[in-house]
């Protein structure tokens, strides 16, 4: 699901991305609307927030139980999981993550995609993700084709630390390619991956010889990124 999202570009028609929606299951939500302009206290990132905004999204997700869907047989697999300690989860195969697209649609052509994967990691959860649009998602953002963030999360069972991409048309295949690829690795190890340097080291490696593109980030230092 997650290769066939990067292979979406900012224009593509509604139509061509509809066969990716119905593979996996999506659904169509309308966005909620911005507050009044009057309740910001920053007028301009109103302004640029009311010009990205969209018409609906298509939203789908993959988690390795399947477990996201209503009904009997669901329930029961929930319970299975629950009895389950976690941490003999991952040498069951059971170890915990989830992984979700969003394709924004206005005038019915793609205005935005962006794809995000969550997983538990050796001592605390981890994440990747990227997002590909006509600018960057604030309007305080440096204009750049590509950016690297972090972000904290909170999560039911505990915290954890994900790495963010950020990406526009005008970024280069080797930006694409370090902002796509994570270690795929981190969802199937028995043992877990341990760190951001284990999760996303190609855009780690990038950032570190390309500084510029940090965006909210204390790039932690990775062996290979050296």
């Amino acid at each position: 699901m997650l290769a066939e999202a990067s292979r979406v570009h900012v224009g593509d028609t509604e139509a061509s991305v509809l066969t990716l929606v119905q593979r996996y299951g999506g659904f169509r939500r309308t966005p909620e609307p911005l507050l009044p302009k009057e309740q910001w206290i920053d007028k301009e990132e109103f302004d640029y927030q009311q010009n990205r905004l969209t018409d609906y999204n298509y939203e789908i997700s993959v988690n390795p139980f399947g477990i996201a869907g209503p009904g009997r047989f669901a329930q029961v697999k929930r319970a299975v999981i629950a009895a389950v300690p976690t941490p003999l989860r991952p040498a069951l195969g059971m170890r915990d993550w989830g992984t979700a697209v969003e394709l924004s649609i206005r005038g019915n052509r793609v205005r935005a995609v962006s794809a995000m994967a969550l997983f538990a990691g050796s001592s605390k959860w981890f994440g990747h993700s990227w997002g590909l649009a006509e600018g960057m998602p604030h309007y305080g953002m440096p204009a750049r084709a590509y950016l690297i963030g972090a972000a904290i999360l909170s999560m039911g069972k505990g915290g954890g630390e994900m790495i963010e991409n950020y990406l526009t048309p005008e970024a280069s295949q080797e930006q694409v390619e370090a902002a796509h690829q994570f270690n795929t690795g981190c969802l199937t190890s028995i043992k877990g991956c341990n760190g951001l340097c284990d999760v996303a080291p190609h855009a780690l490696q990038y950032l570190a010889q390309h500084p510029d593109a940090d965006w909210n980030i204390i790039p932690p230092k990775c062996p290979s990124a050296r």
